[in-house]
């Protein structure tokens, strides 16, 4: 079992906001939060909402 380490992170502004997500979609993102260790799934989601928004291009 690993551990459980407590980290210090810069507090953000967050809202509790729920959207539906297909199940495969879910799926293919814990997949890849668990495999590359990452801090959390809303982070990971967090992020890659950023990076969606800030390459958009509308035609």
């Amino acid at each position: 079992m690993s551990d459980f380490i407590v980290r210090s992170r810069r507090k953000k502004d967050y809202t509790q906001f729920t959207a539906r997500i297909e199940t495969d979609t879910l799926d293919s993102i814990r997949k890849i939060v668990d495999d590359n260790n990452l801090i959390s799934i809303n982070e990971f989601i967090n992020d890659c909402l950023k990076f969606a928004i800030d390459n958009l291009k509308i035609s």
